[in-house]
Order: structure tokens, then C-alpha cells, then sequence
């Protein structure tokens, strides 16, 4: 009668293992950033890692210095290791000096966070949108120089361009001179930093081409 006492144990043991071992063996998942320090111009890149995949997309959530949360990412994950590496540069049209928090979570109940810096180092990043419009600037005709010129005393005024102002000297220019185009274009296309082209936009406050407001600038 005791043996088949404990051979009865034993089955019941053996039995309940695999639940036992399914509720240890939880899933995971981490979130890790490529820096934890960022400057304007650089490129976010964070780093996924999961125990297991599953039918579920995985969803990413940023909450900026002044405590407010937003969605980032949405996306499935198909491996256990993924990169997922921003399409644009940081850039002070969008994100403000300061710590952000990134919440990754994968399945209900599994998240991980991280926090990651941004410092203005006084590093120029032009907001992508500009490249789009000088591409259309140079190539398409419906986008004139006027057009080109508020854009850039948009992003003059709100300090994206960190222009020194200066009088306007000379008499006003009515149009861009045809080497401010050749300099968008090398620009687009990566020869140039953004750096170097703000200089020709510094050359077009000088001599008045774009006016800014002294006030705003």
C-alpha cells in the first residue's frame, strides 16, 4: 500500500511539472538605446529583445521631459533580437533638450523601460521637412523663392537656425542667387552639413534677401 502511495505522488508530481515550469519560465523582454546621450543630428536606434515570439505586435511608448506620453512604434516582431533605427535625426523643431522614457511592451502585463538623454551642444539639425521642400524649391517651379525664404525665416524666428541677427545691409534682393540651390542641392544629397548650408542662409539674412523679426530671432 505505500508504494502505491508514493508511485500515486509521484504521478501527481509529474504531472503538475510543466505548469510548474511554464510559470517560471515567463516571457521577457527588453528595451536598451543605442546612446543614453543624444545631440541634434543624431540618430535614435533602440534595441528589442524578447524570450519568445509571439502572434502580438510589439508597442513602444515615449514620454517626453514634461511627463507626457505618446505612442512611438507600433510593429510586429518577428526574432528575438530587433533594431529598430529612427528614419530622421533629432532635431529642436520636434525634441526639446531634456530625459525621455521609452516603455516597450509586448504582451499584456510584459513591459520594459529606459530613459535616454537629449543635450543641445549648440549642434545645428535641420528638420527633415526642409530637405523636402528645397528638393521641390530646386525642382519644381509651384515652390518659389518666397516660398523657400518663409520656411527658412520660420525656422529663424522659432531659433531651429541659430542666426546671430544682423541689419540687413544693401538693397533687398527680390529672388535667391542660383548658388543657394546648387548649395540645397549638395545639401540633399549629403555633401554638406547642415552646418555648412545654414551658412549661405546666414549670407541671405546679411543682405536682407530673408528678413527676420529681431524680436522673435
Amino acid at each position: 500500500m505505500k508504494i502505491t502511495g508514493i508511485l500515486l505522488s509521484l504521478l501527481v508530481i509529474l504531472s503538475i511539472l510543466p505548469s510548474i515550469g511554464l510559470t517560471f519560465a515567463e516571457s521577457t523582454i527588453s528595451i536598451e538605446t543605442s546612446q543614453s546621450v543624444y545631440e541634434y543630428g543624431d540618430h535614435l536606434v533602440m534595441i528589442i529583445k524578447v524570450s519568445d515570439i509571439i502572434e502580438d505586435d510589439i508597442r513602444i511608448y515615449i514620454t517626453d521631459p514634461a511627463e507626457r506620453k505618446s505612442l512611438l512604434l507600433q510593429q510586429p516582431i518577428s526574432q528575438e533580437y530587433t533594431e529598430f533605427p529612427s528614419k530622421f535625426p533629432f532635431d529642436s523643431a520636434v525634441w526639446k533638450p531634456g530625459t525621455y522614457v521609452l516603455d516597450a511592451c509586448y504582451r499584456q502585463g510584459f513591459c520594459s523601460s529606459v530613459q535616454f538623454t537629449i543635450e543641445d551642444t549648440g549642434k545645428i539639425a535641420l528638420p527633415f521637412w526642409i530637405k523636402d521642400l528645397a528638393h521641390m524649391w530646386i525642382t519644381e517651379p509651384l515652390v518659389t523663392d518666397k516660398d523657400f525664404a518663409r520656411a527658412i525665416e520660420y525656422l529663424i524666428e522659432r531659433g531651429i537656425i541659430k542666426i546671430p541677427y544682423t541689419e540687413p545691409g544693401g538693397e533687398t534682393i527680390s529672388s535667391i542667387p542660383e548658388w543657394v540651390k546648387n548649395n540645397a542641392q549638395w545639401w540633399i544629397e549629403g555633401k554638406i552639413s547642415d552646418t555648412e548650408f545654414t551658412l549661405a542662409l546666414q549670407y541671405l539674412v546679411k543682405t536682407g534677401i530673408i528678413t527676420v523679426n529681431s524680436s522673435k530671432a
